[in-house]
């Protein structure tokens, strides 16, 4: 799990401006829809590995799918 939080407000509005289903960042981030699914409710965080595939698959920056106050 990641030492900071994600903001899962903030991965839900990355992934509808990138037209992405749950399921398509699921695919590609190579996890469950579920996970997604609990990371954009904010009830789960990911792990760093899936934090970083998610970020890959949105083409976005490391940093900007964090919680404000969290800093790296």
């Amino acid at each position: 799990m990641l030492n900071l939080e994600v903001d899962g407000a903030k991965l839900r509005t990355a992934r509808e401006a990138a037209g992405m289903s749950v399921a398509a960042l699921a695919e590609k981030a190579g996890c469950s829809i579920w996970n997604i699914y609990r990371i954009e409710r904010s009830t789960g965080q990911p792990s760093a590995e899936v934090y970083g595939r998610i970020c890959k698959a949105l083409r976005i920056k490391d940093d900007s799918l964090l919680k404000e106050g969290s800093a790296a």
